[in-house]
This record gives C-alpha cells, sequence and structure tokens, in this order.
C-alpha cells in the first residue's frame, strides 16, 4: 500500500475555503444587521410620527398649568401604559417630548395664562394677541433641552458606531395642532381670573 503525497499547490490550498467563507459569512452577517437596523429606523421614523401626533391632540385638552397631567400625557403617547413601553424604542422617553404652546403666528406664547380661563379670555379679548395659546406643538428633542430643541441620537440595537459617519439622528418631528379645551371645562367656574 503505498500512500499519495498532496502536492505542493494542493497543500497551499488547505485552508482557503475556511477563509473565503469566513469572509463571505462576515458580509452576510453585516448585510442581515444592516437590513434589519434600517428597518428599524423605519419603524421607529413613523412611531415618532404618530407619537407626537399623540402628545400634541392630547396637549391640546389637557390643563397646560398641571404638569402631572403633561407628563402623563406625554408618557401614554410614548405608549408607556402598555407593558414594556414602546417596542425597540432605544433611548426615547417621554420626556423627549417637548410640548409648547404657541400664539396665533407660531411664535411662543408669551405671558402664558395662568390657567385655560384666562387664555379663553385672553383669546376672546384679542384672538391674534401674544398671550393667547392657538396652537400646541409637540417635537422630539433631547430630554431637559428646553426651547433650543436638538435632535435626539438614533441608538442602533447592534451599537453605537455601527453607521459610518457618527450616530444618526432623529428629525424633531414636530406636530402642530390647533388648541382644544385645554383643560376648560364651560361651566366651571375658574379659579384663576
Amino acid at each position: 500500500m503505498t500512500r499519495s503525497v498532496p502536492s505542493p499547490r494542493r497543500a497551499a490550498q488547505r485552508g482557503v475555503a475556511a477563509v473565503e467563507f469566513a469572509l463571505g459569512a462576515m458580509l452576510f452577517f453585516i448585510f442581515i444587521f444592516g437590513v434589519i437596523e434600517l428597518a428599524r429606523a423605519l419603524y421607529m421614523w413613523s412611531t415618532m410620527i404618530e407619537v407626537t401626533r399623540r402628545a400634541a391632540r392630547t396637549a391640546a385638552n389637557t390643563d397646560f398649568t398641571n404638569t402631572v397631567l403633561l407628563d402623563a400625557a406625554a408618557a401614554k403617547a410614548i405608549f408607556d401604559e402598555i407593558p414594556g413601553g414602546l417596542p425597540l424604542r432605544g433611548n426615547i422617553r417621554a420626556n423627549n417630548l417637548n410640548i409648547d404652546y404657541l400664539n396665533g403666528s407660531l411664535t411662543p406664547v408669551s405671558p402664558m395664562p395662568s390657567c385655560p380661563a384666562q387664555n379663553i379670555a385672553r383669546c376672546n379679548t384679542d384672538p391674534n394677541g401674544n398671550s393667547c395659546i392657538r396652537f400646541v406643538r409637540v417635537r422630539l428633542c433631547v430630554a431637559g433641552s428646553g426651547a433650543a430643541c436638538p435632535r435626539v441620537d438614533y441608538q442602533p440595537i447592534v451599537g453605537a458606531n455601527f453607521f459610518p459617519g457618527g450616530p444618526l439622528q432623529f428629525p424633531t418631528f414636530a406636530t402642530v395642532t390647533p388648541a382644544g379645551t385645554l383643560g376648560y371645562s364651560p361651566g366651571v367656574p375658574g379659579s384663576c381670573m
């Protein structure tokens, strides 16, 4: 029985298939994770549009002087009332929703009315005045940023440095809706007038 000796060319080819598979598998998994991350980003994009719309609609009918009710409205808008909260939301929380009260020229109201009844009185006296709340705007901002509203970074699942060129940022997703009752109940005397 003679044993054949592999040729030098065949010996040099050992492991090439494993290296080719490793490179191909790496590219395949990068592609798969990229598709998953892109799908999540599009999901978050459409969800944040809905979240700001829900928050604006609720804030338009909530007493603007009651911060507890406004915080609850933001939490409900971002689906915190369901167990586990908004799926795949990453770093987005209810405190990222910035609620602004605007006058007829879409600038912040100044000075703010002390209660919804006073707002109605101001709007009846001077509908286009700077102290009459006509619109409610909700934007997605960095928490605690105030009026500046810097954009929130998108937090990928696969790692902070997944995207080349630095972190992606969400737009502000600003939603403006006409002011509703702002918590005013007809027939209930306003104590702040």
